[in-house]
């Protein structure tokens, strides 16, 4: 009867071990991330990312036939604008919480292919925000914080692509507005 219960003891205790990991290391893993580009470049504007090569490791495994551009987001000021045109090449922005969860994304593929030679113009608001509120497309994240980042193609000339990057905009909404 002793055996039986270190046994249950071992597989209970093995079993909440292991569930809070998996609840807590995206969050751990993303804090960390948040942290670093932050103190790099700070919350609330866009960073294009230099070319990736075998040595980069911002992030595990970004691919080297990808660009990349981030915000990094705190929303506790207010909404952020977040402003990119859309080239015709491979390019998407998405939006991450703080426990790594994908809530949004725009792109240029498939259903999306007509914003190709577009802009896109996003207002992103808080979680206790009221989306009804700011006009345009709207994307409520889920929490206060957390990461937008946008990829595009850099396979053969990407000079198109890195024009786009560069020519996308993420700051706080009160600053377009007085700009």
């Amino acid at each position: 009867m002793k055996t039986l219960r270190w046994v249950i003891a071992i597989f209970l205790f093995g079993w909440l071990g292991q569930y809070l990991m998996a609840v807590m290391i995206p969050y751990l893993v993303m804090e960390r991330l948040y942290i670093k580009a932050a103190e790099r470049s700070g919350y609330n504007q866009l960073v294009v990312i230099s070319r990736i090569d075998e040595t980069s490791r911002w992030v595990v495994r970004p691919s080297p036939d990808l660009m990349y551009a981030s915000c990094m987001y705190n929303l506790e000021e207010g909404p952020l604008a977040i402003s990119a045109p859309v080239p015709e090449r491979y390019w998407s922005m998405q939006f991450y919480q703080m426990n790594t969860d994908n809530f949004a994304s725009i792109t240029n593929q498939r259903k999306q292919q007509s914003r190709v030679g577009t802009r896109v113009e996003v207002t992103l608001v808080g979680p206790d925000a009221s989306p009804s509120n700011y006009a345009g497309e709207v994307i409520q994240s889920p929490s206060v914080r957390g990461v937008m980042l946008m990829r595009a193609s850099g396979i053969g000339d990407d000079s198109q692509m890195l024009s786009a990057l560069k020519n996308s905009r993420c700051s706080p909404l009160n600053k377009v507005a007085s700009s």
